[in-house]
């Protein structure tokens, strides 16, 4: 009994002893054969990788380092999140750790624990987890360009000088989610968890960059800047600006070196405009163009400019800076911004609203003064209410300004005289001026009458005590425009049309020896009301006599 007893034990022996060299055997060819590859039985992610070479692990670890940079990263506060991809959070598959952690799986220290390690293998797979890293200063910087990541701004402290007296303002903190503490908090998810990746963080107080200290030296700055007087020009008109409103503009600013005074750039414009109300550069005046009864203007003469440009509050800052020592010259600004283009609308010089032509001989030299006289009166705007006078206007007719001697009437006697003839401009205007409404202010008939003219319907010009003088009685501007040939002279009057005239009656009778003539019109205005009114004339019976049939003396000359 004990001898076959002996020999089964004998023999369990020597088969555990087989069988223990050959796993041993096994595990030895195992690592020979798996020396520069994955061990047998390893996975990565769930991916099986046992057998994979190095360069193949690194075309995997590769492939996955691409696919994992697309994941989604959430970054969670109370009412706000953040999402964005692992790439743009600076979280990264760590190849390098990843795959060292894949090729030692398996391979553990020391002959036995190798073995052990390996047999474990033959019946478990080994896990291996990918190793992630985290950019710290990426992931900052990625929460900082989020939209949102302040969700309300620390209000600093401030003050102003509006009122007269300096009103402080205390700062207020703000709430935003902290850049530094979130990504830290991310790089702990990255470290113990798995993709996708995300946190959840509160809301942080974000103090103002200043207190109390910096409000007291922005003070004293403050009180310094207005301890002076400057003195300012503007299109050669100068101002005194005092302390006072020197005070009233001040404000604070956060500025590169910290909370700083300014000058409130409104109430310095505010301040300027009304201490420089009314002292623009002359507005441009446009000058008018007819072209087939079609109205065209340019302006003449530059832009006006006032106050003022932006950047007067800047000058104003940096002279008081230096204590106020020269003129400050302020940045004009043009006034009107569309070049005049609205100032011209108004006056509604757009239409031809009457004409009148009358005929004379050819070649005469009245027709060079009529001509001459014509030349200087076209383009005249009679603005509205404005009184337009032809003696105050062309002043008087002399060679110097073109005139020649002509053909006049004087004392009832006809005689030559320089600027004769240029009543029949007086005469063609008296008529554009009848049919387009306008009032007359002064005006005289010739005292003989011609037959050129209109019947009891004319005006005569000498300078200085015989004048034709307009009143434009309309809301529209009105352009007197001329036009001439060999044997015609016409005046046209361009506006918006406002009266419609027509002349209604005309009566004579006799004053003595001459005869007098009333003319009537009706103006009808855009309301429907009519005015009615007359213009009167007066002719003697003949050349040298007067209304009493008596003979009147020749003017001298």
């Amino acid at each position: 009994m004990a001898r076959w007893l002996l020999r089964v034990l004998v023999t369990v022996l020597l088969v555990a002893l087989t069988l223990g060299l050959t796993a041993v055997a096994a595990w030895g060819i195992d690592r020979l054969v798996h020396v520069d590859q994955v061990n047998r039985n390893v996975t990565l992610d769930g991916i099986a990788i046992g057998g994979l070479s190095v360069a193949e692990l690194e075309g995997l670890l590769d492939e996955m380092a691409a696919a994992r940079a697309g994941d989604t990263v959430l970054i969670r506060a109370p009412g706000y999140a953040i999402e964005v991809t692992s790439a743009a959070a600076g979280i990264s598959l760590d190849v390098a750790a990843t795959r060292s952690a894949a090729l030692q799986a398996g391979r553990e220290d020391g002959a036995i624990s190798s073995f052990s390690a390996w047999l474990t293998a033959l019946r478990d797979p080994v896990e291996v987890q990918p190793v992630y890293s985290i950019d710290i200063g990426v992931a900052s910087e990625m929460i900082r360009s989020a939209p949102g990541w302040v969700r309300v701004p620390p209000t600093e402290p401030s003050f102003t000088a509006a009122s007269g007296e300096y009103i402080v303002t205390s700062g207020t903190d703000g709430e935003y989610i902290d850049p530094v503490a979130t990504a830290e908090a991310l790089a702990a998810e990255v470290t113990f968890g798995r993709p996708p990746f995300s946190v959840d963080v509160p809301w942080s107080p974000m103090a103002p960059q200043f207190g109390d200290e910096h409000v007291a030296q922005a003070l004293v700055a403050a009180s310094e800047l207005t301890d002076t007087d400057l003195t300012v020009r503007l299109n050669g008109q100068s101002a005194h600006i005092g302390r006072t409103t020197l005070n009233r503009w001040i404000d604070s600013a956060v500025g590169s070196d910290g909370l700083v005074p300014v000058f409130n750039e409104e109430r310095v414009t505010e301040s300027l405009e009304r201490l420089f109300a009314g002292h623009t550069s002359p507005f441009p005046q446009p000058i008018y163009l007819v072209e087939g009864q079609q109205v065209t203007y340019g302006l003449d003469g530059p832009p006006a400019m006032g106050c003022c440009q932006d950047g007067a509050a800047e000058l104003l800052y940096r002279e008081a800076e230096r204590g106020g020592r020269a003129f400050v010259f302020l940045p004009t600004k043009p006034i009107e911004d569309d070049g005049g283009a609205a100032r011209v609308a108004t006056m509604g010089i757009a239409e031809l609203v009457s004409e009148f032509t009358t005929k004379h001989a050819c070649c005469q030299s009245r027709v060079s003064n009529i001509q001459r006289i014509a030349d200087i009166v076209r383009g005249v705007v009679i603005h509205p209410g404005e009184r337009f006078s032809v003696n105050d206007f062309v002043g008087e007719r002399t060679r110097e300004k073109g005139f020649v001697a002509a053909g006049a009437i004087q004392q009832g006697h006809f005689k030559d005289d320089v600027g004769g003839g240029v009543s029949q401009f007086a005469t063609t205007l008296f008529n554009a001026a009848f049919f387009a409404g306008l009032d007359f202010d002064d005006y005289q008939s010739h005292t003989i009458y011609l037959s050129r003219y209109p019947y009891g319907r004319e005006a005569t010009i000498n300078y200085p005590d015989v004048d034709l003088a307009l009143i434009n009685n309309t809301p529209y501007g009105v352009l007197i425009w001329t036009d001439y040939d060999d044997t015609s002279i016409t005046v046209e009057m361009y506006s918006t049309k406002h009266w419609e005239v027509e002349q209604t009656d005309q009566r004579t009778w006799r004053s003595g020896a001459c005869r007098s003539v009333e003319t009537f019109r009706s103006r009808t205005g855009p309301d429907g009301e009519v005015l009615e009114d007359s213009v009167k004339a007066r002719y003697r019976p003949a050349e040298g006599l007067d209304c009493n049939g008596n003979p009147t003396p020749k003017p001298r000359g």
